[in-house]
């Protein structure tokens, strides 16, 4: 039977119905309207936007549909414009209703555009995720995101109705549904500690979303804001508890561009940290913080806070919307079912934040010869061993560091420039980031160089980065570390790069044989194909030179190895061979790369001069230079292996680092 749960706010009441199989009671709320659009985003509207559309068309009205894409980072002020611009084109006004088809996201930013387009028009929710369903699209908190800050610009605006048909769940990814049991769960620590305890027996139930116990579950979260918003609607007073966990959450969220978590698993963060708040406080004992945790667990949901550079983490709490007077203020849990808003000092959070240290936001530099990596990731910290648990961002820019150090020895001053440019962006996207441990290794173009002290000191002066120069061999044993994590059995490893190319073979801590060649894409480009001359006669003698160079690795054609490669080089042969516009490291990891392919690729390249070929579809352009060299080196390594694949990995040198 249909639930129904009233918003009561006098002229701005509405109903929030909830149910299974009931989006076709969207009919009888909208007969009053000529002029209707839809919102929704690519992903939702792929799955349901034909089926709201046909209830909508079967009413006669005049109905449009806009569609925005996917991702937290498109609750901006450009999509709300994009909207606007839509309805102004085809007349909408004042009578006219739009209808939100989504997530949080859309929720939020449909809401937002309502209550501001001609100073305020009607709107509805039909929230799809579990999140939407017992947060966003409750009591009127209408927002979009600025850069600096998340839900920074929005209103308080009631919406007209609410249908929640919890067979939009069925399609809900395992992520999603976390990310709303972080709301969910958030909601048993405020008024109503039995709901607690219904969470916890009743979880398997829940995230198998048997209809009688996801249903009671999302009746209750909703009841629970109601009460709330209908005390305070305008978040003047006890309305602010339900943002425990959101001055954390939001902190993370905005260091990690909106990108690095979803909002449910950066609030459940949140909370915990606020536990460790009162505890350091005397509000709650280490029972209570166990209790957190366990129900988190019950839904396997990562609720450990993670260290953020301190003073970014404290500039960015210090602009959440609950601050007054320049103060952070937190909503504390003080015991069951209990909290308390209350400003909490910078000393405090300092200490907090130097307690936490099994979690922490890393970042890893790999300067080589050719190109400059950054990669940003959350990862755990045990015994001084590193685990990556989640990916954040990875960067990479053509620097060609190792320009002519083959012929002079050193390093150029404009190669070194390029390099230090670069490296302070990467300084500066760090520390955006929160990053609060860091480490920068230089390859072989540094450490082959007469005046590598020089750059290094240059580095650290202009950057703040300290550089370590690591060796061939601690060079391999990274890329082997990264690469061979997800890789069953013993595996040979290549890592093609500039200005030397690493064999290691061996199974994951078991390395056989491990040897830096002093072979690579920019130094086979240097030695024989200056001016872009690929003539039959340079290849051949590139080719003699580099079979030369690795006749030792010859002898392990013998044994059972899977083929890996890693890196620019084997990467790019990957999206070139496929077309890739956009990089899609999904499609790239575990890509079986054939030698018919390299050697199609190769035909591609030689078919082009250079300006051309940095036009081709997947390479980029700042690769066209090197790529011939490089995809050359692939072929006669295979050869001399005698494998006619190899198995590409998206893991390399930067996993290997982020794990040491």
């Amino acid at each position: 039977m249909m639930k129904e749960i009233r918003m009561d706010l006098g002229d701005r009441s509405y109903p929030i119905l909830l149910d299974k199989g009931i989006i076709g009671e969207l009919k009888n709320y909208v007969t009053k309207y000529e002029k209707i659009i839809l919102v929704s985003n690519t992903k939702v509207g792929a799955l349901y936007s034909e089926k709201v559309l046909d209830i909508l068309e079967n009413t006669g009205k005049n109905i449009s549909y806009f569609e925005i894409s996917d991702g937290e980072e498109h609750k901006s002020i450009e999509s709300a414009f994009g909207i606007y611009d839509f309805m102004v084109e085809n007349d909408f006004d004042r009578s006219s209703l739009i209808i939100s088809l989504g997530g949080g996201v859309i929720t939020d930013l449909g809401g937002y555009v309502a209550a501001t387009y001609m100073r305020g028009i009607d709107f509805i929710q039909i929230p799809t995720s579990l999140l939407s369903q017992v947060d966003a699209s409750i009591g009127g908190k209408v927002a979009v995101n600025h850069p600096k800050a998340k839900n920074l610009i929005g209103a308080f605006y009631q919406p007209k109705l609410v249908l929640i048909d919890v067979d939009f769940l069925k399609t809900l990814p395992e992520k999603e549904f976390k990310a709303g049991m972080g709301e969910i769960i958030k909601h048993s620590f405020l008024k109503d500690d039995d709901y607690y305890d219904y969470l916890v027996e009743n979880a398997q139930a829940v995230k198998d979303l048997q209809p009688e116990e996801i249903i009671e579950v999302i009746k209750r979260s909703c009841v629970i804001k109601k009460n709330i918003v209908e005390e305070d609607e305008k978040e003047k007073g006890i309305r602010a508890i339900v943002n425990l966990g959101h001055t954390y959450a939001h902190a993370l969220e905005t260091a990690t561009e909106y990108k690095g978590y979803s909002h449910g698993e950066a609030v459940a963060k949140g909370i915990i940290y606020e536990i460790l708040l009162s505890q350091k406080l005397g509000y709650v004992e280490k029972e209570f913080l166990d209790r957190g945790k366990i129900i988190f667990d019950k839904y396997e949901i990562d609720c450990e806070p993670v260290k953020i550079e301190i003073e970014r983490l404290i500039a960015l709490m210090k602009k959440d919307k609950k601050n007054t007077g320049g103060k952070i203020k937190f909503v504390l849990p003080t015991g069951k079912g209990t909290v308390s808003v209350e400003d909490v000092s910078e000393d405090i959070i300092r200490e907090i934040n130097q307690e936490i240290d099994n979690r922490v936001i890393k970042g890893v530099v790999d300067i080589g010869t050719n190109s400059c990596r950054l990669f940003i990731s959350e990862v755990e910290k045990n015994e001084n061993k590193y685990s990556i648990k989640r990916k954040f961002r990875k960067y990479l820019e053509i620097t060609k560091l190792g320009e002519d150090v083959n012929k002079n020895g050193y390093l150029l001053d404009s190669a070194i420039n390029r390099t230090v440019d670069v490296l302070k962006n990467y300084s500066e996207k760090m520390a955006s980031y929160g990053v609060a441990e860091k480490l920068v290794c230089a390859t072989s173009a540094t450490r082959d160089s007469s005046n590598r002290e020089d750059f290094i000191r240059k580095v650290k002066n202009e950057s703040g980065l300290e550089i370590k120069c690591i060796t061939g061999d601690e060079e391999a044993s990274l890329s082997f570390k990264g690469a061979s994590d997800d890789i069953e059995g013993e595996l040979l490893l290549i890592d093609i790069g500039g200005g030397s190319t690493e064999f290691i073979n061996g199974s994951k801590n078991d390395i056989n044989f491990m040897k830096s060649f002093d072979i690579g894409a920019v130094r086979v480009t240097e030695k024989f194909f200056v001016n872009d001359n690929h003539c039959e006669e340079n290849i051949k003698l590139a080719e003699q030179w580099v079979k030369s160079q690795i006749k030792e690795a010859k002898d392990l054609s013998k044994r059972d190895f899977i083929l890996v490669g890693v890196a620019g080089t084997v990467t790019t042969n990957v999206t070139v061979y496929e077309k890739m516009v956009d990089y899609d490291p999904e499609k790239v990891h575990m890509y079986n790369l054939t030698m018919a392919n390299v050697e199609e690729n190769i035909k591609l390249y030689l078919s082009k001069n250079i300006e051309e070929r940095k036009k081709i579809k997947g390479l980029p352009p700042k690769r066209a230079e090197v790529i011939i060299a490089g995809t050359f080196i692939l072929k006669w390594i295979m050869e001399t292996l005698e494998r006619d694949e190899i198995l590409v990995s998206e893991n390399d040198i930067l996993e290997g680092m982020m794990e040491s």
